[in-house]
């Protein structure tokens, strides 16, 4: 398991070792443990981005926020 932090919150990036939930045994997968995103709460980066490892999938999430920044609200 790794925790990064990107895109301005924290991921938990693991491979899933329980039947319960998103994903098969095996996939690696990204939670967002600080902020409660809805859907995207939870992603199987084994099917989003073709991560086999937490390596992987900690650059996937990196390449991902980078190509994809959020925008600053104005108030």
């Amino acid at each position: 398991m790794a925790t990064i932090f990107t895109g301005g919150e924290k991921h938990k990036i693991y491979k899933k070792t329980t039947k319960g939930g998103k994903g098969k045994l095996g996939d690696i997968m990204v939670n967002h443990p600080t902020t409660d995103n809805g859907k995207w709460d939870t992603i199987n980066l084994t099917k989003k981005a073709k991560a086999k490892t937490v390596k992987q999938g900690e650059i996937a999430s990196k390449k991902w926020h980078k190509q994809n920044p959020h925008k600053k609200i104005k108030k």
